[in-house]
């Protein structure tokens, strides 16, 4: 279910830009991804019989060519000024609430038996999405400019790698909660996350921004994260629903739904 959700996040985490349409832009792009899907959680949250699942079902097919048409007019746009991304991450925060609902809609279906097998198919397929703009993408990134380095060494795609690796880590610490004394490492390694995403985020916003040949030769690590999160989505549940989890463990998860707005206030804050 979890991956059902992230297949959504992803379409609209991809299609964060326009094309050559003059009236497309980075973030009319990612308000017509997030308005998609609000469309597919209204569609879930008004099923309540199976002809209204089967509603749903033409819907969500419905979406699935939307965000393909989005994603694909993305990859013609030029890289998001600072500005620019600074408006998207406020989008990118109302699509992870929408993700959060979108799992309360799928185990109430689920739950009630109408979770239907065409639904169930509906909502995976959009992952083909995801395979077909990859491809353009990779077509693309063949194309594709060096990435400029900052005085440190740092590149865009030097310092996306190094989010990979704070995610692992994050994961294998959320992964080994058991006790008080594995929960206890789990709190401070979620700061090291926090401290380690906010420094990325200052060092990416003082770097030039991406052209669209440099966006799509990071498409695959980026998939890779979104692939990445599906895990510690389920490892966050379990410990907010465990009523053995300390409080200071909740607490540094909490936080981290802090952050997507503490990234956005510095690319804001270096757009200026």
């Amino acid at each position: 279910m979890n991956k059902i959700v992230a297949s959504i996040s992803l379409g609209t985490a991809v299609c964060i830009t326009a094309s050559a349409f003059a009236q497309d832009s980075h973030l009319s792009l990612t308000r017509q991804s997030v308005a998609s899907m609000h469309e597919i959680a209204a569609a879930l949250d008004k099923v309540t019989d199976e002809p209204g699942a089967a509603a749903a079902v033409e819907t969500v097919k419905k979406v699935h060519k939307k965000l393909l048409d989005i994603g694909k007019r993305q990859l013609e746009l030029p890289g998001a000024t600072l500005q620019e991304q600074a408006q998207v991450s406020a989008q990118i925060t109302e699509a992870q609430k929408i993700s959060g609902e979108l799992i309360k809609s799928l185990s109430r279906l689920k739950k009630e038996g109408l979770l239907t097998p065409d639904l169930q198919k509906a909502l995976a397929d959009l992952q083909s999405v995801q395979k077909e703009l990859a491809q353009a993408s990779r077509d693309k990134a063949e194309q594709a400019e060096p990435f400029p380095e900052d005085a440190e060494g740092n590149t865009h795609e030097t310092l996306l790698t190094k989010t990979v690796e704070e995610v692992k880590k994050l994961n294998g610490s959320l992964v080994r909660v058991r006790d008080e004394e594995t929960g206890k490492a789990a709190v401070e390694q979620i700061g090291r996350y926090r401290a380690a995403m906010l420094d990325v985020a200052r060092k990416q916003a003082a770097l030039p921004p991406l052209t669209r040949n440099q966006q799509a030769k990071l498409m695959g690590v980026q998939q890779q994260l979104v692939e990445m999160m599906q895990p510690i989505v389920k490892h966050v549940t379990a410990i907010m629903l465990s009523p053995d989890a300390s409080r200071n463990l909740k607490e540094a998860l909490n936080s981290l739904s802090e952050l997507p707005k503490e990234v956005q206030k510095i690319r804001e804050k270096a757009a200026k």
